[in-house]
């Protein structure tokens, strides 16, 4: 591509788009061109908010020029909303999970291939500055070889009194699908493809069908000789605010993560916070892993050398999901 700004077009304008819209809008290289949004409140309020176009529906939007579009909106709709804009021949990052079929997000990744167009989902913990450090401990074999992992994500945002939304019901619902495929995504992440997949147990706390707490167990032997545990669960009332903890074991270590520290204790014991890393960023939000992940994107349109190592793992994890969620206990 020339100099000029990447041309963007955001589709989605729910609670996740309040992460990557600032993102987007202060970068130097991208130019937001429109923001999709069905509901007239949310056009009101991001219009109001940004100072960005903001339209009803995609029909709206036909007379509008732009490169690349992210996708922020419900899962189901992904797979629909990806084809059309990769056979349009537009950059695509998709937010997790990729699809809810991993036969669909196996087609967008060849169609993106075909046309030859970045295709990146959003698994936003695989940028995190202290987990991409646990990634080159483990790949450099700092403290030996791992041979078990255990990655828990706990929080407490459904109870009893949730109110019902897209994530209360059907295919794509419930703590497997949200808190699920962050955590499914790191293990491939840190060990590579998972060889087989055990779903241990599921459990459905408030309605049935949805999946609100769950553990399974992935081997990664293909790769490298570790068995990950994955224990999830979003209805956690001990939980003040929801997070991911890592604990790796060698044979004479345990290293452990909660994305503010790592702390390895056995023959060598060493303990450092995220502060003594470099995690400088051009825009602070969230946390630096968020505009991590745009600039790795966006790097990729810029160079015309599209990187599909993303889009791998996370067609990956809908494989790994589909397993969990299909599997009678």
């Amino acid at each position: 591509m020339s100099n000029e700004s990447i041309k963007c077009l955001v589709v989605g304008g729910g609670r996740i788009a309040l992460s990557h819209i600032p993102h987007l809008i202060d970068h130097i290289s991208v130019d937001v061109v429109g923001i999709v949004e069905p509901n007239f409140l949310l056009r009101f309020v991001l219009g109001r908010l940004f100072k960005v176009k903001v339209y009803r529906s995609l029909d709206s939007t036909r007379h509008i020029d732009f490169d690349a579009t992210f996708i922020l909106t419900p899962p189901m709709t992904h797979f629909s909303l990806a084809k059309q804009f990769i056979e349009r021949g537009k950059h695509v990052f998709v937010e997790k999970p990729m699809t809810l079929d991993a036969l669909n997000s196996a087609e967008l990744l060849r169609l993106a291939r075909d046309y030859k167009v970045q295709f990146f989902c959003g698994y936003v913990y695989r940028h995190h500055p202290l987990f991409k450090e646990v990634k080159r401990i483990v790949s450099e074999q700092v403290f030996g070889s791992p041979t078990t992992c255990e990655i828990s994500m706990r929080g407490n945002v459904v109870t009893s009194n949730s109110p019902v939304t897209w994530r209360s019901f059907g295919k794509g619902s419930g703590c497997l699908f949200d808190y699920g495929c962050h955590v499914i995504d790191l293990s491939i992440f840190l060990f590579g493809e998972p060889e087989s997949v055990t779903c241990l147990s599921k459990d459905e706390l408030y309605q049935p069908g949805v999946i609100d707490r769950f553990s399974a167990k992935l081997d990664h032997s293909t790769y490298c000789d570790v068995q990950s545990s994955i224990i999830c669960d979003w209805s956690d009332e001990h939980v003040r605010k929801a997070g991911i903890a890592i604990e790796i074991k060698t044979q004479d270590h345990c290293i452990r993560s909660d994305g503010q520290t790592i702390t390895v204790s056995g023959d060598t014991c060493v303990s450092y916070s995220i502060k003594e890393l470099d995690t400088d960023v051009a825009f602070y939000l969230r946390g630096e892993e968020f505009q991590n992940q745009i600039e790795e994107f966006f790097l990729s349109v810029v160079n015309g050398k599209a990187d599909y190592s993303n889009a791998e793992d996370a067609v990956s994890v809908d494989e790994t999901l589909s397993k969990i969620y299909e599997q009678v206990l």
